[in-house]
């Protein structure tokens, strides 16, 4: 230094330091239960979300804000104790600390250029939007059936560059996010099949034929779209054309493939093989895959430069999605401690108990409209499951499990403050209302509709 006098250490550096403690002593605090660790865990979370809000485009800020006021409104007249407060502060932080470390998830495919080999096959083997979004959509389901939201990671950075090359980013991202939701059918990693596996006492099992069922249609109804646009707009989807003599290195597109299979390898051995929850193994896999690829690979600089570019770039933009979601787990968990359970049920008129698709299709919007303001649907699926029968609702208890898998999922997808959209949106730097509502509102109104007749006349076969 000259003159030796230090350096000074830069806000942007110690707001970093501030995310990686906060997620370190989330994980720790899993594993040790004080409540010291708890304590420690809330105060850096609450300096990294003080740090992000100023920074805050104005229309999120004002959504964060609102969120954390009407929680701390719901927790006064609750007249809550400080304990439900800290609960409700921490309500999401396992998920912050998720979208923390998931970016990594990705670090071992970029090791090597594998994004040029993916040029060629898309040139050579998928020259229209539809068969690359056909593409995208199972590729997005089966993985985000095994790994979750860390699938939205993968397939986006794998696939995002060639969808540039189509001119068609916005189909691209709709397709993303519906054909990952879709898993929400079948997954046994989704809060809304954990739920109806406990107070429905409804096997996963005797609802995997049927998930996939409805996972096939929802897909096929996102290509189909696809399609229609195709026809409607021809010259907005340009047909892409093989650069002479490109031909595709299989040695590499075999590494890329044993890297996938080795992740989710990864992540289902850790499912079966701990009682750890998803949520902290997911960010345990993103710390040690990298690692592990790398030095298998011999690729150490490669890593070293994955892990800067993580530091430098992710850990600033991922505090606008830590925002966002600890405001929106903190008026979930306030509604939950008012009593919100006692009030929703009354949302739903005595007369759609002699309709069965209108009243499907009302716990649809039930589960979908709260999802719009932060409220994620798991939490109206917990009070309504406790509040009422599916007898009460004049529904058999197959077609009330489909219709919580369903509005889970379409709430999850369409809400600019769940996990997916705000994953997707960190990674391509879009607002995450503009994603989830804005590219599907249209897709998700049809869906009620399709799905509603559709429960409605298979659940009382399955019952």
């Amino acid at each position: 230094m000259p003159g030796g006098i230090p350096m000074p250490i830069s806000g942007a550096h110690v707001r970093r330091v501030a995310v990686i403690a906060f997620a370190a002593l989330r994980l720790i605090s899993y594993f040790i239960n004080l409540p010291l660790l708890n304590g420690l865990c809330a105060v850096a979370l609450l300096f990294v979300i003080s740090q992000a809000i100023p920074k805050l485009e104005k229309v999120t800020r004002t959504v964060v804000l609102g969120l954390f006021a009407l929680g701390a409104l719901f927790l006064l007249l609750g007249q809550a104790s400080f304990g439900v407060w800290l609960e409700a502060w921490l309500k999401n932080a396992s998920i912050a600390t998720m979208l923390i470390c998931v970016p990594m998830l990705s670090m071992p495919f970029f090791y090597v250029d594998y994004q040029s080999e993916l040029k060629i096959v898309t040139q050579t083997r998928m020259r229209t939007v539809f068969s690359f979004c056909a593409l995208t959509a199972v590729c997005a389901h089966f993985l985000g059936v095994l790994i979750s939201v860390g699938a939205v990671v993968i397939i986006y950075e794998l696939f995002s560059p060639h969808a540039k090359m189509y001119n068609s980013e916005d189909t691209f991202l709709a397709t993303l996010l519906r054909s990952y939701s879709s898993s929400g059918f079948w997954s046994p990693a989704w809060t809304s099949m954990a739920l109806i596996n406990t107070q429905l006492r409804v096997s996963w099992l005797s609802l995997i034929p049927v998930g996939l069922l409805f996972s096939a249609i929802f897909i096929g109804m996102d290509l189909a779209s696809v399609f229609w646009k195709i026809r409607r707009h021809p010259q907005n989807f340009q047909r892409l054309e093989a650069t002479a003599g490109a031909t595709v290195d299989q040695r590499k597109l075999r590494a890329m493939l044993l890297l996938a299979v080795s992740l989710i390898g990864a992540l289902i051995l850790g499912n079966l093989l701990t009682p750890w929850d998803l949520l902290t193994i997911i960010p345990l896999v993103a710390l040690l895959f990298p690692v592990a690829a790398a030095l298998l690979q011999g690729h150490h600089q490669a890593y070293r430069q994955g892990m800067s570019q993580f530091y430098h770039k992710s850990l600033l933009s991922v505090q606008n999605q830590c925002a966002l979601y600890t405001a929106a787990g903190f008026l979930g968990k306030a509604l939950e401690a008012a009593g919100a359970g006692a009030v929703i049920p009354r949302l739903l008129p005595d007369w759609l108990v002699a309709y069965p698709v209108l009243m499907i299709g009302a716990l649809l919007l039930l589960l979908i409209l709260p999802a719009l303001a932060g409220i994620h649907p798991a939490v109206i699926i917990t009070v309504l499951l406790s509040a009422v029968t599916p007898a009460a609702l004049g529904l058999d208890i197959m077609s009330l499990s489909l219709a919580m898998l369903t509005g889970c999922l379409l709430g999850t997808f369409l809400s600019p403050l769940t996990a997916t959209s705000l994953v997707l949106s960190g990674l391509c730097g879009r607002p995450s209302w503009t994603l989830g509502f804005g590219l599907n509102k249209v897709f998700c109104l049809v869906s009620v509709v399709v799905f509603s007749i559709l429960i409605a006349a298979i659940g009382p076969l399955l019952a």
